[in-house]
């Protein structure tokens, strides 16, 4: 473990991506529909990943979910705010509502991200409330334990006080020390099919022996999971020409 990765809330080794995929993995396809795996962190602690795929239709009214995630990813663009360029990653990431790990200053954004931001974040809640209850329930009650403000105004109902975007990003397998709650993502593709090589890998999972389990991922596909208790990852993806892959996540966070 870097000595920095503590302080920019993660554990994990530096610049070890995954380029290729290891041998003897178990896929999971959310094509083929949903899927809850029951995970045994020890022999009285468990916990579940979901796994499942949004509607290309679904939003609200006029707010099509998939379309406010790459408007938003859109105007992000490749020059991230986390993270830094000196723990390996590849692409960027962008924190919303989080604070600096050096400077402990809240990070900013301007009008239009945070316009772009509360249009994906309340077609986001309106689908959890359908698909994902507990892990929102999860989100909302740990904020109210640890009063956690909603710093960010275009968040006022979640679906957490705490938003991160990826873009064209891997990543080495971590996990997120300084979480408060399950986390959701949803992942998002500019030229839907077109990336290859483009997956959530959870190297530390096994399923019927297998070693490791990665969800291939696709545009709209929707991962709910602990982060701090499961090592997890992106794959080193082939994007394509003119063409971005963008991860959003919320959750509740100490930071």
């Amino acid at each position: 473990m870097e000595k920095s990765s503590v302080r920019r809330r993660r554990k994990f080794v530096y610049g070890a991506l995954y380029k290729n995929l290891f041998g003897g993995y178990h896929e999971i396809d959310p094509m083929d529909g949903d899927v809850d795996l029951l995970i045994s962190l020890s022999k009285i602690n468990r916990t579940v990943v979901e796994i499942k795929m949004v509607s290309p239709d679904s939003g609200i009214r006029d707010q099509n979910l998939l379309q406010e995630g790459i408007s938003l990813g859109r105007v992000l663009g490749l020059r991230g705010n986390a993270r830094g360029g000196k723990v390996g990653d590849l692409g960027c990431m962008h924190a919303l509502g989080y604070r600096s790990a050096s400077t402990k200053s809240l990070y900013v954004m301007d009008a239009e991200i945070s316009k772009k931001v509360e249009m994906l974040s309340r077609p986001m809640r309106d689908w959890m409330e359908d698909h994902m209850r507990d892990t929102l329930k999860d989100i909302i009650r740990v904020d109210k334990e640890l009063r956690v403000a909603y710093t960010l105004s275009c968040m006022p109902t979640g679906p957490g006080s705490r938003m991160m975007v990826s873009v064209n990003l891997a990543n080495a397998a971590h996990v997120d020390v300084d979480d408060s709650s399950l986390s959701v993502a949803l992942w998002l593709e500019e030229r839907p099919g077109q990336a290859t090589n483009w997956y959530f890998i959870l190297p530390n999972l096994t399923y019927k022996g297998s070693s490791g389990v990665v969800v291939k991922l696709r545009h709209g596909t929707v991962i709910s999971w602990d982060a701090r208790e499961i090592f997890h990852c992106t794959s080193q993806t082939e994007v394509g020409e003119d063409n971005r892959v963008y991860g959003c996540m919320w959750g509740s966070a100490n930071g």
